[in-house]
């Protein structure tokens, strides 16, 4: 609303009378970002490493985590700013000068810059500064240019800072103080510390600078205001390069402190860009404008996502997750441990997976039921793994191991066990393991892994006769983790026998062939196919983190990956309608919405999202009209 407030009275400015020259500029660029994320036709997300190296036990390392897009975050009409500091020990990880993912999160901070370049303009933000020394919470303007004359390198840096912390009279670190910097190359440039007054005081306070290229009116200059009041003027060293306008809070090496502490905020309310258009304005030509940023931002449909996450498989630390349409998150956890390969039934209030009990420390099958977790196979003296629903809701398949003393080993076999009657009854029965059932959708075959002389291949069992036959295998080439969507198989396998590489396939029923993100350079696995694309696990960015393809990028899912590894997706799409979450839309989705508008007591929601039909964000008596129209 802020914001459109503010574009409503410059049309008004613009489109009452012509603007004379000598008229005050417009603002042509404003954010309050008032929206639930951040714009992206206005901003880019820095991920990238600057600030120094530092050598310990004759090893030399990049200082600091740079900054990653994990640390941007907007909400309650706030641009949020994340820096980690030296005690932090949570999820996020930094980022090396070279682009690979360090092992930890600290010294890990955020930056976001303009997409568009600006010259001379007034450039103003109101926000909190981060109040902990070590890091710095900064606004600047950036253009870098590289020239090569044969060997002989020259840099032009175009640029323009406000910094915290500055220095005080006695040269010391201080958030009182501000840097104010102007550059025209990494040599040639001008600093003041400049004292604004108390500044980490947990108040919103306006920083601003004027940039003049020069006019017949204006002298080349910068002018720094604080709160309003102008503190400094510099004159020297002033570019003339447009730049991106950059916000950032990061980790210099040795200017700022020592960054003791877990994690620390810069905030961000507002940012005006007036540009003056003076003529003393050169235009940019940076060499590298496309690198340093972070992939767009995965967008998945709306639905229920569910997945697990572990820092390795024998330290039987999994933990399984449930995010909603929402976007809400929360851990299905209980008298159990190590919960992982959950599945969706017929709604999404219904999940199977496996875990260990921690009772008898037995791999066990567990249902969750409406929030009401039951161990279904509990005290079975069987190990029991890679549960499925059946297509009906009826039935769950799973492997199941039992110890053979003459293999000196488990033998697994394949079972199905019936919900209502609580029967297990075995499908296979034979010396070769068989893993990672799924039904096909019309339930009539039973798709599964078949090791034999430690290599997997993928078969399919007719339910009714129970056949056998074999769908891909490949010579010294593992091929596992069968999972149907529509007509269609998809699966995972080497890429060589010689390159145990796991690759996603899909099988149309003629034809095997390799997803597009594919590559021997990393793994991916763990196919989740959706409408519209595919959610997979892959080491693409180091440990597995899960990824999104919506048939044309192949975006990691930021918002959900940690220094874990995040695995074994599964998703539940939202049904337009079924605000029930029964798996279709039908009357009584009718009569459960006409409760809710009603405000019978006691009527819940368990799908909201179904229900907007009209999609603007509220449920009322439109979306009731569509809903009947829709059946």
């Amino acid at each position: 609303m802020k914001l459109l407030a503010a574009l409503a009275a410059a049309v008004l400015c613009l489109t009452a009378m012509p603007v004379p020259v000598s008229a005050e500029p417009v603002a042509v660029f404003l954010d309050d970002f008032s929206g639930t994320r951040l714009d992206p036709d206005k901003w880019l997300i820095a991920e990238k490493n600057w600030g120094g190296t530092v050598t310990e036990n004759d090893i030399t390392a990049d200082y600091n985590g740079g900054v990653v897009a994990e640390n941007v975050s907007v909400a309650d009409g706030k641009l949020i700013l994340t820096g980690h500091g030296n005690r932090y020990d949570g999820p996020v990880r930094g980022i090396n000068r070279d682009g690979t993912r360090r092992t930890d999160g600290r010294r890990c901070g955020a930056a976001i810059a303009t997409k568009e370049y600006f010259g001379s303009g007034s450039y103003e933000i109101r926000a909190k500064i981060a109040p902990e020394l070590g890091c710095c919470s900064a606004m600047w303007t950036f253009e870098y240019e590289e020239h090569y004359e044969g060997d002989a390198l020259t840099v032009t840096n175009h640029e323009i800072d406000i910094e915290f912390p500055g220095r005080d009279e006695n040269d010391m670190f201080s958030l009182r103080h501000a840097l104010c910097t102007t550059w025209q190359t990494e040599q040639d440039y001008k600093t003041g510390s400049v004292d604004c007054g108390v500044q980490a005081d947990g108040q919103f306070h306006t920083y601003r600078f004027d940039w003049h290229t020069g006019s017949d009116t204006e002298k080349p200059r910068v002018d720094f205001y604080f709160d309003g009041v102008l503190l400094h003027t510099a004159e020297t060293f002033i570019p003339t390069n447009a730049g991106r306008f950059w916000l950032g809070l990061w980790f210099p090496k040795d200017w700022a402190g020592t960054p003791d502490f877990d994690t620390a905020v810069f905030e961000i309310d507002r940012v005006t860009i007036t540009p003056f258009h003076e003529p003393g304005d050169t235009p940019q030509h940076e060499t590298y404008s496309g690198s340093g940023w972070a992939q767009p931002a995965a967008e998945l449909p709306a639905g229920w996502l569910l997945w697990h996450s572990y820092s390795d498989y024998a330290a039987r630390d999994s933990r399984l997750f449930l995010r909603s349409p929402d976007g809400e998150t929360k851990e299905i956890s209980g008298g159990f441990v190590h919960a992982m390969n959950g599945s969706f039934g017929r709604t999404p209030e219904h999940i199977v997976f496996m875990a260990i009990d921690e009772a008898v420390d037995e791999w066990d099958i567990y249902r969750y039921d409406c929030g009401r977790i039951t161990n279904l196979t509990q005290n079975s003296g069987f190990r029991n793994e890679d549960p499925r629903f059946s297509p009906d809701g009826s039935g769950i398949v799973f492997k199941r191991g039992r110890w053979d003393s003459a293999a000196d080993d488990f033998v697994y076999d394949l079972a199905l066990l019936d919900q209502e009657s609580g029967t297990v009854t075995m499908l296979t029965d034979d010396p070769e393991e068989q893993a990672m059932p799924c039904f096909s959708p019309d339930g009539r075959y039973l798709y599964y892994a078949e090791y034999q002389g430690g290599t997997g291949r993928i078969c399919r069992m007719e339910m009714q006769t129970r056949r056998s036959e074999t769908v891909y295998s490949e010579t010294g080439v593992t091929a596992y983790y069968p999972i149907t969507s529509g007509d269609t198989l998809y699966f995972t396998k080497w890429y060589s026998a010689e390159k145990r590489c796991d690759q996603l396939m899909q099988y149309d029923g003629k034809e095997v062939t390799a997803m597009p993100f594919d590559s021997a350079a990393y793994d991916s696995s763990d196919a989740c196919p959706l409408p519209g694309g595919m959610i997979c696990s892959s080491t693409r960015n180091g440990s597995y983190d899960l990824y999104y393809y919506d048939c044309a990028q192949f975006l990691p899912l930021t918002e959900l990956n940690t220094v874990q590894n995040e695995l074994g997706a599964c998703f539940f799409a939202v049904v337009r309608g079924d605000l029930n979450s029964d798996g279709c839309c039908s009357k009584a989705d009718v009569v459960l919405l006409q409760k809710w508008l009603l405000c019978i007591p006691e009527t819940v929601l368990p799908s909201p999202p179904s229900g907007d039909l009209n999609k603007d964000g509220v449920l009322d008596a439109t979306d009731l009209t569509l809903l009947k129209r829709l059946l």
